[in-house]
């Protein structure tokens, strides 16, 4: 692995998929790609603005300007402190579609991963984005893992190590494709793999989940072949590594 492409938006949901990327950057020495994608505030000009006497709620262009200071000084931050701890970091500031330059990154710098936080809270972020990981899932071609971050009670999924994987088995699946997405993880974490079907799946302990993402022809294709184990992807309490079928 050389490239793990890390979008970020600097919420407090940043810390459970940055300490999951910070463990397979360290495990595979990949540079860890810092991406950030800037969404401006476009003022309403049918509403008044700050200047204006009332109840003025407009974003001002200096406040504007403001918020795109500060997250570029966020991500320069987290830049420096991720090479202060041995890690090599690249850093990339963008404006646009968070989801378009999230695809657009994972092309131009080659990605042999990306790690993103899945939260099942409707953030302000994320109504302003409209973007969602399923969305980055299904458009890019490198494996995403999607890491679960806290809930309303604060818990996150840390991992300290990775001892266990579970894969989902389906019944696409053949046995090749299990060893092609799994042998370098079992290797690089010296973990025990499980192999396990779509009912075993729902009461896994693993410490991370792997699983082939097979698109669905239609409706029928869905109601006689239902995709259980790609609901994994916005239900698993654990990290999920998704993987798409070769081109």
């Amino acid at each position: 692995m050389n490239t793990l492409l890390f979008p970020t938006d600097f919420t407090t949901t940043t810390e459970a998929p940055l300490a999951w990327a910070r463990l397979f950057a360290r495990k595979t020495g990949a540079t860890i790609t810092l991406l950030h994608v800037y969404q401006p505030i476009v003022p309403d000009t049918t509403l008044p603005s700050v200047a204006d006497p009332g109840a003025g709620i407009a974003v001002s262009t200096p406040a504007s300007l403001e918020l795109e200071t500060i997250s570029r000084q966020n991500l320069e931050a987290l830049a420096t402190s991720l090479q202060s701890e041995g890690f090599s970091v690249d850093a990339d500031w963008r404006v646009g579609s968070v989801e378009d330059e999230i695809i657009d990154a994972a092309k131009q710098y080659r990605a042999d991963l990306i790690v993103m936080g899945r939260s099942d809270l409707s953030t302000f972020f994320d109504r302003l984005s409209g973007t969602s990981v399923s969305d980055v899932v299904d458009n890019v071609r490198c494996p995403v893992l999607v890491v679960p971050t806290p809930d309303e009670s604060g818990k996150a999924t840390y991992p300290a190590e990775i001892k266990s994987i579970a894969y989902a088995m389906q019944p696409q699946t053949q046995q090749s494709d299990v060893a092609r997405q799994t042998d370098s993880l079992v290797n690089a974490f010296d973990a025990t793999l499980m192999i396990l079907t779509e009912e075993q799946m729902k009461h896994t302990l693993a410490d991370l989940i792997v699983m082939e993402l097979y698109p669905q022809t239609g409706f029928l294709d869905k109601l006689f072949h239902p995709n259980y184990a790609a609901a994994l992807i916005t239900k698993s309490d654990v990290p999920v590594l998704v993987y798409h079928q070769p081109d």
